[in-house]
């Protein structure tokens, strides 16, 4: 072949690249005080309707902000929205779990009436309006930005939002135990999505920074003077990127500013939260800023979440459904009367542990268990003094209490749960078509079950253990894991665990049976029939590997690793067709994985769709950009298209994660030399192979390419 400027060089190194061989990845959670008043509060004229700003803030406890009185906080844009707005000193949440939490914030309803209990297998239903439908009724354009997968739109809160981004990026190849979305991320977002809406809109900004694990910045990670510096550097973190977002919102915005939920940081014994409902997990931040709202104000008397929905609009002007838990807490001054409910089912749905509640006036704290407790929050001792058994008809009052407020929700404290079926029909007919029944995964609450005050030390081993994990360390994990399943035999994520480090050492066959149990302790997570499902097929057994696939499928729609798995499944039996099937449906369903995306591609360019399929690729290498396979997909993809200077880009960015592929600088050597006549870029390229090469007579002929070049 001849070289540019009549060079001569030797053809059977600079040859262009091979035909594509697509690579596929196997990569391997009603109210007591008075009833509220239907209606709004110092309604605006409509042509004066505010913007609204909703930001919720994951994990972060009332007494790490500034205005709250933390010493050591750096939270100066929050602690500035407080002194122009009012900040309610003493706001309690309904859960210590995200979805739960953010379901009351959302509907104004404690979770014994919207029916979400816990992460992951509980979906708000259609029959619930959010704030979100009340306020596009009303007139508001919406929009929301999540940034955790917990809070993806298959758990419905994505209700009544026009636009709902949910799509995490770079956030589900971060290495975290969930799939999130850093704060700078989630207010770049934000930025982008308020560019697109129409005044009057309402905007939900999510922040899940401060959720374990914490892992700060580091100009804020280095800084921090406090105990715990790595969740107050996350915090700090946060702030700085709320304070951007408010920088940029029109004057006449109001902006809510609350938490989902706390942290306990250690506190009687629970390391972070789920299981506990003392004050460092209950109580949150809030605070509210902007047209209608005082100014430098301080709200004293106990206040909930379930609060916001109904104070939003009332400050929009719309109307307030009768028959919420949450009352407008505006205008201030009113009697503080409200009663404060409180739940953690996580025990109960991870462990078949008791589930806890909690009912508190602000003063006295019933916490509801196998072994209920009593507290006055109000007198010194507060939640480290039980009085359960010095105040027995005290105790008596508040238990009779609780009990009213589950009836009139339709359950009492002993009950099988959960009240709403997550499942609707065609789930139920999907799976009974596969051979399951789709049962609960819940079962009965007795008395009998664990108490999870005094399994604390079970929770910090599994933690620890899943830490360990996490780093890369099953070998290790796995004793610590299996000990826990012998002393703890229907913990979900031990048993899981226990199975995914038995899988990820081929030991599959071990692995099936922890996955069968982990299946039966909670039926409607996805998670063990996508384990079933590798391990099958690992071990040969196709048919009952694509049953347990599908089963994940109809539990979890866009589960992308599930879509993936069955896809690859499919198309190495040639059942190509329905793979593509299955992909497009996970995706159309929400899926944002870089795995479906990368599988997509794949079957996409075997069947000769290179455009759909470097599409599909680039999406696969935004989503994982430290992955060298979408990259390398989209290189030859580029190529085969004709497109030789996107191609040489592609492979630029791939040999800047895998720099030691030699045969990639040849390729790329060849790009710039065949095809854009580019000998600097080729010599560059080809003196970069040379230096990995070691077959010598390989050597030789890049020597010749290189003296080639050079003349």
């Amino acid at each position: 072949m001849d070289a540019p400027l009549g060079r001569t060089v030797d053809s059977s190194v600079v040859t262009p690249p091979p035909a594509p061989r697509w690579i596929a990845l196997v990569p391997l959670a009603l109210a007591l005080a008075a009833s509220p008043v239907a209606g709004s509060v110092g309604s605006p004229p409509a042509e004066a309707r505010p913007n609204l700003v909703l930001v919720t803030l994951d994990t972060t406890r009332a007494d790490r902000l500034g205005s709250y009185g933390y010493g050591a906080a750096r939270t100066p844009h929050l602690d500035a929205l407080a002194r122009r707005g009012t900040r309610f000193a003493r706001c309690d949440t309904s859960a210590p779990v995200t979805l739960p939490a953010h379901a009351t914030i959302l509907t104004g309803l404690f979770p014994p009436r919207h029916g979400v209990r816990d992460n992951g297998i509980f979906r708000l239903a259609d029959r619930f309006e959010t704030l979100a439908e009340s306020l596009g009724a009303a007139g508001y354009d919406t929009a929301a930005v999540v940034s955790a997968i917990v809070l993806a739109r298959r758990h419905g809160l994505d209700q009544g939002f026009r636009r709902y981004d949910d799509d995490l990026g770079a956030g589900y190849a971060q290495g975290t135990m969930v799939a999130e979305r850093t704060a700078d991320a989630a207010t770049a977002a934000a930025l982008a999505t308020l560019e697109g809406l129409t005044e009057p809109f309402f905007l939900w900004v999510h922040y899940y920074d401060p959720h374990e694990e914490y892992r700060p910045p580091t100009r804020f990670a280095a800084s921090g003077g406090g105990v715990d510096r790595l969740y107050d550097g996350e915090i700090a973190f946060v702030d700085e990127q709320v304070g951007e977002l408010l920088s940029r919102l029109p004057e006449r915005t109001v902006i809510a500013v609350v938490g989902d939920h706390g942290e306990m940081l250690g506190e009687h014994g629970e390391a972070t939260h789920g299981l506990l409902l003392h004050e460092a997990a209950r109580r949150v931040p809030l605070i509210l800023a902007g047209p209608g709202v005082p100014a430098g104000a301080v709200e004293r008397c106990l206040t909930r979440t379930a609060d916001l929905a109904p104070t939003l609009l009332a400050l929009a002007g719309a109307p307030i459904p009768a028959d919420l838990d949450g009352r407008p807490l505006l205008p201030l001054g009113g009697a503080c009367d409200r009663v404060a409910y409180a739940e953690s089912f996580l025990p109960f749905y991870a462990y078949k542990w008791y589930p806890l509640r909690a009912l508190s006036d602000g003063r006295a704290l019933l916490l509801d268990a196998p072994r209920p407790s009593l507290y006055r929050i109000d007198l010194p001792g507060g939640e480290s003094r039980d009085l359960a058994g010095e105040e027995p008809a005290l105790l008596r009052l508040w238990s009779e209490r609780l009990r009213r407020l589950l009836a009139a929700a339709g359950e009492a404290p002993e009950r099988a749960a959960p009240p709403a079926d997550p499942l609707d029909p065609e789930q139920r007919r999907q799976l009974a078509s596969l051979g399951y029944l789709g049962g609960g995964g819940g079962g009965a609450i007795d008395a009998s079950l664990p108490d999870p005050r005094e399994r604390l030390e079970i929770a910090r081993d599994l933690q620890a253990a899943a830490g360990r994990v996490q780093r890369g360390d099953c070998v290790g994990a796995l004793r610590d894991l299996q000990r826990i399943v012998a002393a703890d035999p229907r913990n979900f994520p031990a048993l899981t665990l226990a199975g995914e480090c038995l899988r990820d050492a081929g030991r599959f066959g071990e692995a099936l049976p922890l996955f069968e149990r982990a299946s039966r302790e909670n039926e409607l997570s996805a998670v063990p029939p996508v384990n079933l499902g590798v391990c099958l097929a690992e071990l040969g057994r196709f048919e009952a590997a694509e049953r347990e696939l599908r089963r994940a499928l109809v539990l979890d729609p866009s589960l992308g690793e599930a879509a993936a798995r069955l896809a690859r499944l499919l198309r190495g039996r040639g059942r190509g067709g329905e793979a593509m099937a299955v992909l497009d449906a996970a995706i159309g369903a929400g899926a944002h994985t870089p795995e479906a995306y990368l599988e997509r591609g794949v079957a996409l360019a075997e069947a000769g769709r290179l455009e759909g399929a470097l599409g599909d690729f680039r999406q696969a290498a935004r989503r994982a950009p430290t992955d060298p396979v979408p990259l390398e997909n989209a290189a030859r993809a580029s190529f085969a298209l004709g497109r030789a200077a996107e191609a040489a880009i592609f492979y630029e960015s791939l040999l800047r994660l895998a720099p030691e592929r030699g045969d990639l600088w040849k390729t790329l050597g060849a790009i710039y030399l065949e095809a854009l006549d580019d000998t600097g870029g080729a010599a560059r390229a080809f003196r970069e192979a040379h230096r990995r090469e070691a077959d010598p007579a390989e050597r030789a002929r890049l020597e010749a390419v290189l003296a080639a070049l050079a003349r």
